[in-house]
């Protein structure tokens, strides 16, 4: 059923009816975003941490306060 098919159907109903279409529209999309999360929301997170990620680059490269502990990156670490 189209979009356009759905609200003729709702011109037609009364408005009591149409509060049941809308509350059982609503508990549709609450049960679906419980499932799951919204398509995409993952991929887009990783776009924007890879868009920080980038703007940030030039100064983890050149800023000595955001590298400082760098230095330790080559020795072994053991938690005791």
């Amino acid at each position: 059923m189209s979009r356009a098919e759905i609200m003729a159907e709702l011109e037609k109903m009364t408005n009591e009816e149409r509060l049941e279409v809308i509350e059982q529209a609503i508990h549709l999309m609450r049960a679906g975003a419980k499932r799951s999360p919204a398509p995409g929301s993952k991929d887009e997170m990783e776009r924007r941490l890879r868009e920080a990620a980038e703007r940030m680059r030039d100064e983890y490269l050149t800023d000595p306060e955001l590298t400082a502990f760098s230095v330790l990156d080559s020795e072994d670490f053991h938690d005791a």
